[in-house]
Parts: structure tokens; sequence; C-alpha cells
């Protein structure tokens, strides 16, 4: 597996969704090893359960900035004029290194674009078949520029490429309009572990979760507003942001202007074990997002029996159906805040939603029930059984 991100050490949240990936994966019987962009902190070479992470330093430590924001390289690209020229370096250090790992493995697995592009240019040297996952950032985003739209287009489209993984049906459409052939397309999505995120049962706290990097992308400002609409009719409840980012302060001190100090909570980033707990003491899950892949951490709520409200954008829609939660339209805090109040206002329906969050996490995003999927695809382009 090649990835761009992936968790920096044990417990560690960044990438989380390529770690479990593996995770399932080996647990079907396959040997893996995943190469990895290094992270300041991180270790150069270690075994993680049973998987061997290699993470080249592609530049003295310090300077290692591409991922230095918990919203990844996309993020960096945006907002560190620096980043441009660590790319290149990067590049170099990744492609040198799949050039070494490859011919020892059966299929490789690239984790974005990026290294589906290292995977594609070495091809002719590895002789291995590759698919390649996108995830959302890399197409959503990325291809907003001409130079990228292409690049992308051409890595995807090559003949080289045995199969694409797109992890959600709007994802899966957007490559078909850039180009994309849509007999290489698969859509499968991400995964949950459903024994690791679980419903409690203890009561829930009077607790409205928001889970994911505080970036504009994740409409934590529309969050608050709809808040400060309702919050005089919820008596005691709170609403928590677990996560860190580059918009923290000025939603704080949106925060402030609406007196709203009391009531509103950031925690800063949290590792899995917290975001777990906090999951399941919610009493609902809100994530406002204007771009997403799919959004895991939604899975991981519906897993902890916790309904959800997201927007109607990229892969959320299959997720949320009307049995576990809401979908607003993007960019409507006052309809987010009345879809919050709605759920909140009927205990009985909430109990409902929270039988059928977790059944739907179980029956159709369990990472077992996914990687078996991936499995059957390995299968088919490489000839190789599990």
């Amino acid at each position: 597996m090649i990835t761009t991100a992936f968790p920096r050490w044990m417990g560690d949240g960044r990438g989380n969704f390529v770690y479990e990936a593996a995770q399932a994966i080996k647990r079907q019987g396959c040997q893996v090893r995943v190469i990895a962009m290094h992270n300041p902190g991180a270790k150069t070479r270690e075994w993680m359960d049973g998987i061997e992470v290699i993470r080249p330093r592609y530049l003295p430590e310090r300077w290692e900035i591409l991922a230095k924001d918990s919203a990844g390289l996309p993020q960096a690209w945006r907002t560190n004029p620096w980043a441009k020229l660590a790319l290149l370096p990067f590049l170099v250090v990744h492609t040198l290194t799949v050039l070494r790992y490859a011919p020892q493995a059966d299929i490789l697995h690239a984790n974005w674009t990026l290294s589906g592009m290292v995977a594609w240019l070495t091809q002719w040297l590895h002789r291995k078949p590759y698919v390649v996952t996108v995830h959302g950032s890399d197409v959503f985003q990325a291809t907003r520029s001409g130079l990228i739209r292409n690049l992308t287009r051409l890595t995807l489209s090559s003949s080289s490429t045995a199969s694409i993984i797109a992890v959600s049906r709007k994802l899966a459409e957007h490559l078909i309009q850039i180009g994309v052939p849509s007999e290489k397309i698969r859509v499968i999505p991400d995964g949950v572990r459903t024994d690791e995120f679980t419903p409690s049962e203890e009561p829930r706290k009077k607790v409205i979760l928001s889970v994911g990097a505080l970036t504009e992308i994740k409409g934590g400002d529309l969050l608050i507003e709809a808040f400060a609409q309702i919050h005089h009719s919820l008596e005691g409840y709170q609403l928590v942001f677990a996560g860190e980012g580059a918009c923290r302060e000025r939603w704080e001190n949106r925060v402030r202007e609406l007196g709203l100090e009391s009531k509103v909570l950031f925690t800063g980033q949290l590792n899995r074990q917290e975001v777990a707990r906090w999951m399941r003491q919610a009493e609902i899950f809100v994530l406002p997002s204007r771009s997403e892949g799919l959004g895991v951490v939604f899975l991981e709520a519906l897993a902890s029996g916790t309904p959800c409200i997201g927007t109607s954008v990229g892969g959320i829609p299959d997720i949320l159906t009307p049995e576990v939660g809401i979908l607003c339209p993007p960019e409507d805090s006052t309809r987010l805040a009345e879809a919050m109040l709605s759920l909140l206002s009927h205990p009985a329906q909430l109990q409902e939603m929270r039988k059928n969050a977790r059944k739907r996490a179980v029956e159709v995003f369990d990472w077992e029930r996914i990687a078996q999927q991936i499995i059957h695809l390995y299968s088919q382009v490489s000839g190789v059984q599990a």
C-alpha cells in the first residue's frame, strides 16, 4: 500500500482509514507493507500490529511540512507556499522507495492520486499491477486546477492502472466527468471498526458532537451559527468540536461574540480512543461539510449508535438514510438548526435511529465486509488469490 497519509504512531487519527484498510486486508490473509509519507516525530520504519510501515525522510525533519496540518496535503498546498517546494523531494523519495519494494509485492494499492501517479510512472520498471483509491480531496479540490486535472486524468486513465476505487458514488461520477473511463471504476466505501466504535449502555450526555479538522471545508462556522439560533431551546446542551485546524481561532472568536463560551467546547486533537468515547456519549453527531469524499466520521458515529446530521454533498448521502439521520442543504445554517432541534425534540425517534444507525454500520460498512470487496478486486486484477 502506497499512501501520503497514514498514522504517525499508534493511536494517531491521521489517515487512520488507510491503516484500518491495511489491517482488515491483513486479516483476510494478505501480507501488507505500507510506504507512507514521513512526518516529524514518526519512525522511519516500524511494525504496527503486524504491518511493516516504511516512512523515508524526504527532507531534514524540521522542513517536512507537507502534512504538518491535521487536514493533510491539500491544506498544506493551499496555505503554505513552501509546500510546493517540498513536494519535489518528497516525490523523488516516494518514487525511489516504491521502486525498491514493489518487486517484492503481488499488487500495489495506491491511496490518493499522488501515490497513484508514482505507481503509474514506475510501472514500466516494477511491472506489478496496481489499483488506486481516490478519497475526495484529491479529486474534488485538487482537480480545480487545470494542470492537476490533466495529470489526474492521465494517471487514472492509463492502461497501466488496473482499477480505480472511488469511496463514494459522487466521486465515481466526478471521475467520469473529468474523462476517466467508467469501466475502470469500482465504488467501494471506506469502513469502520464496529468492535471499536460501539454504543454505550450508559445514558447519553447533552452533547452535540462534531469531529474533524477545523477547516472551512468542514463547515464548523455554519454549525456555530446554527447552534446560536437554537441554544435557548436546548437547555443544558453543549456543542463540542473535536479536532484541530487553521480555523480554530476564528471560530473561537465567533463563539465569544455570540456569548456562547460556556456552551461550546473545543477539545483540540484527540486520539482514537477519545473520539470513540465522545461518539458513545453524544446525543447526535453533526458535520455540515462543504465537500466530503465519503465521511468516515459518519461511519464511526453510526457504529456508536449516534444519529447524524450532514449535508447533501460528496459521499455523505451514501451513508445517511432517513432511518439514521438527516441530510441538509449545504451552506444553510437555518436548516441545520431546524434539523438539530427536530431530532433532539423527539426522544422516541432518536432512540429508533440509534438502533438503525448501529445496524447499518454493521451490515454495510464493517471493515471485514469492505476488505472482502477489496480482496476480490485484487484477485481480479492480479490473478493471485488471498
